[in-house]
């Protein structure tokens, strides 16, 4: 089984990731300004997870459509936003070609897969469904930044009581990918998510047929760099 099929639709998920509640007041209206899309344009959503971030989309007009793998994430989604959502795979997405406006993937959604192949068929499938001149926008982590965050206590396990979970973190031997491992009483998670370097998601984008129109070193819109949080492109189909 897929490490996100398990951990994302385990009833701990919310639990583990109820900080994001919060942080959806910021980072919601900040990606869908960075979207930078008309009102009345038609977005998808993808991964919409319990969708924390798509009233945001919603506030600037956009037409959304929520899709995600998780049924417990689209059960909890349809109680607070119950139109226009559906499971979905995201290398094999649902949608006509050329019948949306915008793509939103926050969060550092993309690098889930355990192969290149399947990562690139990913930003193929958002290439695919966009419009000419439709836009993806791909908000990651930034890979410096994660780096520094992890140096003091990578390989070591960590308490994190007001989480209610023990979390370790590691690179994989080729420092290509971040393991998280978390253990919540007998129930072990293990996120395994590959972060691409810069050149990395600017390749991806290209060989999918994206342009990276613009690419920001945070929430705020600012230039990127290569020590920012967060590396968030604005790419446009050709």
């Amino acid at each position: 089984m897929d490490w996100f099929v398990y951990d994302f639709d385990h009833p701990a998920y919310f639990d583990h990731y109820r900080d994001k509640e919060a942080d959806a007041a910021v980072e919601g209206p900040a990606l869908a300004a960075l979207l930078g899309l008309p009102g009345g344009a038609t977005v998808l959503d993808l991964p919409c997870g319990w969708g924390r971030l798509r009233p945001a989309l919603e506030a600037r007009g956009y037409k959304v459509v929520g899709g995600d793998l998780s049924p417990l994430n689209l059960a909890r989604h349809a109680t607070g936003h119950p139109w226009k959502i559906l499971r979905l795979d995201l290398r094999a997405l649902p949608f006509r070609s050329a019948s949306a406006d915008g793509v939103f993937c926050a969060f550092t959604s993309w690098g889930y897969f355990a192969t290149e192949a399947e990562n690139l068929r990913q930003l193929q499938e958002f290439a695919r469904v966009l419009k000419p001149g439709g836009t993806l926008l791909l908000d990651l982590c930034g890979r410096e930044a994660l780096k520094r965050g992890v140096a003091a206590d990578e390989g070591r396990w960590v308490d994190l009581p007001s989480l209610g979970y023990r979390e370790r973190v590691r690179w994989s031997p080729d420092g290509r990918r971040i393991w998280t491992e978390r253990r919540d009483g007998e129930h072990a998670f293990r996120h395994d998510i590959w972060i691409p370097t810069d050149a990395e998601a600017r390749a991806g984008l290209e060989a999918a047929g994206l342009v990276v129109e613009a690419a920001f070193g945070g929430l705020h819109g600012g230039p990127w760099t290569r020590d920012a949080e967060r590396w968030i492109y604005r790419a446009l189909t050709r």
